[in-house]
């Protein structure tokens, strides 16, 4: 019964949430399953903190959960998907089957590549044994503290809880919650690309996630890049449906799911900042349209970057990363240099030889160039660019031997920003379908129903 109220608990919740956002389907499933594991989290913690680990505030926090997202579906009714809206639906009986089937191909043998690792290697990687699972195993009874104190909880708070459902420490649980942030990843970018650019280019971005070569290694290794990568790709999605079809009100649950990803791993709250820095200064709409934006992009992520900020100043007080970082290493010629000398090799040498990332910087070397300027691609493409350009800030400014953190670290990094880093590749490169995002189409209205200037429309080219 206490299993089934926090199953109801995560649906429930994160259906509620994702009723905010203007879009349906399997786009919306995805995300409903993202927030509903990110908001069960996000309560267990906040009722550790404040009432401690008896079972009974565990029930309650759950109970609460359903009757808050019941409350809200109730008072959100389904609308139907208006023409030209993220949510409507658009005919496929002129796309080829064979992408969607190679997809589910895909699917299968990376769940079967999945499975077999987990059983060869039940306790996942070095991260998941080290950090996450030995966080939420201390979680589980009590609140302990000394294993990396400084990195958030969402991870570890839903492993915990689902041992404790379990009343077993299996190492399936651990597993089974990074199959499904790495099935959330898959389904929600395919879906994204597929609402955006249509059911091929889907298919195609779904395929090229699935088949990159240490995807799923992370998934099976059990670490947190992968959720991160999920609730990143989240906010970007959004974003990226607020800029190119003007509703507005996608921007409230992007940053919501920016700020999840900030008490996911400490990078998530850069990637949130970069991710506001480039919705602010992006020309998708007149100045103050785009301020209002940013206010409801801060209005999303506001709840949870209070748990954090309450988390790093009353619980994470240090940090091995930032406490003996110095500023004057940022002068140091001689760590830029060391940087810039591993950036190429380990860009070929990424996971066993990563042609993938090669190829996909040597088609947006030649081909972007000769496209139009999108909004949305630009947004995401620039958070990216800045999210990078601080991490090797990062890297020359930490007080590791350079060169061995920035090998122990820069593949997680990569496949963090990588789910997102093919949505911009698809928005940059296909069209979209049907001229959505013209003026006739209605797309790119502000929130009051207003068309942006003729300038605007230019600045935007």
């Amino acid at each position: 019964m206490i299993a089934i109220l926090a199953a109801a608990a995560v649906a429930i919740s994160g259906g509620a949430l994702s009723s905010f956002a203007p879009v349906r389907g399997a786009f919306r499933a995805a995300l409903a399953l993202l927030f509903g594991l990110g908001i069960w989290s996000v309560a267990y913690a906040v009722a550790l903190f404040a009432f401690g680990a008896d079972p009974r505030v565990r029930l309650a926090k759950d109970a609460l959960l359903v009757v808050a997202g019941t409350v809200v579906l109730v008072r959100r009714p389904g609308r139907a998907p208006l023409a030209g809206d993220p949510g409507a639906p658009r005919s496929s009986s002129e796309v080829p089957r064979w992408p969607a089937y190679a997809v589910a191909a895909a699917a299968v043998l990376a769940t079967a590549f999945f499975v077999e690792h987990t059983l060869r290697h039940p306790d996942g990687g070095w991260d998941a044994w080290a950090i996450w699972n030995l966080r939420a195993r201390f979680l589980a009874p009590e609140i302990l503290f000394w294993a990396h104190q400084d990195y958030p909880l969402l991870v570890p708070g839903a492993v915990a809880q689902a041992f404790l459902l379990a009343r077993s420490e299996s190492p399936w649980v651990p597993a089974a919650v990074s199959y499904a942030f790495a099935a959330a990843a898959v389904a929600l970018l395919g879906a994204a690309a597929r609402e955006m650019r249509g059911a091929g280019w889907g298919a195609l971005a779904a395929l090229a996630l699935l088949s990159t070569p240490c995807f799923v290694g992370f998934a099976s290794n059990q670490q947190a890049d992968v959720a991160l990568g999920a609730l990143l790709l989240a906010a970007c999605a959004l974003t990226a449906i607020a800029l190119e079809s003007g509703q507005a009100r996608a921007l409230l649950p992007a940053g919501f799911a920016a700020s999840l990803g900030a008490w996911t791993k400490n990078e998530g709250a850069l990637y949130l900042t970069c991710l506001a820095a480039a919705l602010l200064a992006t020309r998708w709409g007149p100045p103050r349209q785009r301020v209002r934006g940013l206010l409801r992009f801060g209005l999303g992520a506001l709840p949870v970057l209070a748990l954090v900020a309450w988390f790093k100043l009353r619980v994470a007080h240090e940090s091995d990363l930032f406490g003996h970082a110095s500023a004057s290493r940022i002068l140091d010629a001689s760590r830029w240099g060391e940087l810039l000398a591993a950036i190429p090799r380990r860009i070929v040498y990424f996971q066993d030889w990563g042609l993938w990332l090669v190829g996909e910087i040597a088609v947006l070397a030649i081909l972007l160039p000769r496209l139009p300027r999108r909004p949305a691609a630009r947004a995401m493409g620039m958070a990216i660019a800045l999210a990078l350009a601080v991490t090797m800030a990062v890297y020359v400014l930490q007080p590791h031997p350079l060169l061995w953190f920035f090998r122990a670290s820069i593949d997680r990094v990569l496949i963090q920003l990588w789910p997102s880093a093919l949505l911009a590749t698809v928005l940059a490169l296909a069209p979209q379908p049907g001229g959505r995002g013209s003026p006739s189409s209605g797309a790119g209205l502000d929130a009051a129903g207003a068309s942006p200037s003729p300038q605007t429309r230019a600045n935007d080219r």
